[in-house]
């Protein structure tokens, strides 16, 4: 959602966790469409660590190949820019 965190919580916060992320405006950003999968692991990842961010790289590059790049600096960007908040 492009909803600030504070929002988002105020509608939804009632104990529960909430993460958000803008994966529509970095996908475009970084890959140059509108399409959010690789972005949504990067914020996945963020809220609930199953892997290493850096684990995903080699996944990334054998099946994207010559467009791996972006879509990795899509997922570390969402990484970084997810906002959390919550139990």
């Amino acid at each position: 959602t492009r909803k600030p965190l504070d929002e988002m919580k105020a509608a939804h916060g009632n104990g529960y966790r909430i993460a958000t992320v803008n994966a529509m405006k970095i996908a475009r950003e970084t890959i140059g469409l509108p399409i959010t999968n690789t972005t949504m692991i990067g914020a996945l990842l963020k809220v609930v660590p199953l892997v290493e961010l850096d684990d995903m790289i080699g996944p990334l590059e054998h099946r994207f190949g010559k467009v791996a790049e972006k879509n990795i600096t899509a997922m570390k960007r969402a990484y970084e820019e997810v906002a959390v908040e919550g139990k």
